[in-house]
């Protein structure tokens, strides 16, 4: 072949390729009973709700999405006494969008969202009925890996034309399959355990860390036992647990300022049951698949022109561009009263705290977040007797991070971390807590962009190769980084279209491109490089 001059540059770029996203409304209806010590309902008041996604599930063509609204509800009572009183429900929901060309092996990102919310209170109080209108938006990606052309230089009169693109590049993408193990009791009002029937379980992730070359991932595991009792009366009964889990991943090249996707999955859940029937030991394999992503500004090329002969590949593809990113330190106070049965506190031994974000609102220019911090806390308690004592509390919390460009029909991404938690203790009072928070939020919209993939010069002499080695593997990147596309014998002829040291690029005869080892290669038209 001979020497065009022509130098043409590329860089791998691993993204993730939007194959379509949609929206719909989702109507719920649910009798909220007026839990037993509670007053009958005459009106309702207020009310806050949030939402949690349980399941998403990829079917051809379709996005099925499955989660519950927790409602606290503020009602009247029907009562001469204390008139206001609170209940808390959870109603189910499930939706689905129609997506063309989802697949299950795609990735869905569901943002669920409240339109609506409405009472009515039958007679008798005994319970309020809901309508929940909910906003269902999802979006369908796939990952995939391009190498671009990021210059093309070597012959006068070239007009490259350039576009920078800020997107999330996939660093690397890990799996692995863990058994959590937990013995759950009886509570003591409930009969001894005979069998296990059914059960059904919630996974909520309450945290991730990123240390180098690895990901940790916190969350618990709600899980509902329903069991033969060993009882003449009624033999079902259900149980509730909650079981906590801490795993990791390896994910090689993850840093700590990166950004994950972390998902989590049941796949199986055996019990074992203690003769004694006071206890159950649970065995539940989860799924833990974990993506690590990092923003990336790299100049690419969309056309090359100016000179005869020119050929130019693209290719057209849908991305995620980060249109802008900000950061935000916030800082939550509270006052925790202890609970009357609860000592005092005589100093605060140690904390755990997990942060959920609940609401993300886009406004121009700005990401508004609300979200509610989990708090536990040990402490030593003012007694001779039991000195270490620990509460709960939710701490809920709003701010708001500047992102410039943010227009309210854009997706937002929010991660927020817990950087610093301090105590202020006095004696016989309620106790303060300071905690700091990182919030990092990304604004993204969906862009259509043909890219330069490869640049060549028609009318110069082609160069062939024979394969001199007895089966030679064609892969899609001049690396042996991703399996082989296609696998050649040896003799075989090939159509050599470009090269990279240690690598031929190689047209096949159905016109598919790929790169093979050039000292598998005899030809005498390239240097082996």
């Amino acid at each position: 072949m001979a020497d065009t001059g022509l130098h043409v540059s590329k860089e791998l770029l691993r993204l993730e390729e939007v194959i379509g996203e949609g929206s719909t409304q989702v109507a719920v209806t649910s009798d909220l009973v007026v839990p037993a010590p509670k007053p009958p309902v005459v009106s309702v008041i207020d009310h806050v709700a949030n939402i949690r996604t349980t399941r998403i599930s990829i079917v051809p063509n379709k996005v099925i999405v499955d989660g519950v609204v927790e409602l606290t509800t503020i009602y009247e009572g029907a009562t001469p006494y204390q008139t206001v009183h609170v209940m808390h429900h959870q109603v189910p929901f499930t939706g689905f969008v129609e997506i063309p060309g989802a697949q299950p092996e795609m990735i869905a990102l569901p943002t669920v969202a409240i339109e609506h919310v409405g009472f009515e209170v039958p007679p008798g109080g005994d319970r309020a009925r809901v309508t929940i209108i909910l906003r269902l938006t999802v979006k369908v990606v796939r990952p995939v890996q391009i190498r671009v052309v990021v210059d093309v230089s070597g012959i006068p009169g070239l007009k490259v034309i350039k576009e920078i693109l800020r997107a999330e590049d996939v660093l690397g993408e890990a799996s692995s399959q863990v058994i959590v193990q937990s013995t759950l009791s009886v509570p003591p009002e409930k009969p001894d355990v005979v069998s296990v029937i059914d059960h059904a379980e919630e996974l909520e992730l309450t945290g991730t860390v990123v240390i180098p070359n690895k990901v940790i991932l916190r969350g618990v595991i709600r899980l509902r036992t329903i069991y033969e009792g060993r009882t003449p009366y009624q033999t079902v009964h259900v149980m509730h647990h909650e079981i906590p889990f801490e795993q990791f991943v390896e994910v090689p090249g993850a840093q700590p300022e990166m950004s994950v996707y972390p998902t989590v999955t049941v796949e199986f859940v055996g019990f074992d049951v203690f003769p004694d029937g006071r206890s159950v030991t649970a065995r539940i394999i989860l799924k833990i698949t974990v993506k690590v992503v990092r923003i990336r500004s790299l100049q690419v090329v969309t056309d090359v022109t100016g000179v005869a002969g020119l050929h130019v590949s693209k290719e057209l593809v849908r991305i995620q561009e980060v249109l802008g990113e900000g950061r935000r330190q916030s800082i939550v106070r509270s006052v925790l009263d202890i609970p009357d049965i609860k000592p005092k506190v005589a100093a605060v031994l140690g904390h755990q705290a997990t942060v959920t974000v609940t609401r993300t609102i886009v406004v121009p220019n700005k990401i508004i977040i609300e979200g509610q911090i989990n708090l536990q806390t040990m402490y030593e308690g003012v007694t001779p007797y039991q000195t270490v004592h620990v509460v709960h509390h939710v701490i809920n919390f709003s701010d708001f991070v500047e992102v410039p460009g943010a227009q309210p029909d854009m997706a937002a991404l929010v991660e927020v971390s817990i950087e610093h938690v301090s105590y202020d203790v006095g004696v016989g009072d309620p106790i303060a807590v300071q905690m700091v928070l990182m919030i990092t939020a990304r604004v993204l919209r969906t862009k259509q962009i043909e890219l330069v993939v490869d640049v060549s010069i028609e009318g110069v002499a082609p160069c062939t190769g024979r394969v001199i080695a007895d089966f030679l593997n064609v892969r899609p990147t001049p690396s042996t980084e991703f399996s082989p596309i296609a696998v050649l014998e040896r003799g075989r002829t090939v159509s050599i279209i470009g090269s990279q040291p240690g690598w031929f690029k190689i047209r096949l005869p159905d016109g598919r491109e790929g790169w093979v080892a050039s000292q598998f290669v005899e030809q005498n038209c390239l240097p082996l490089g």
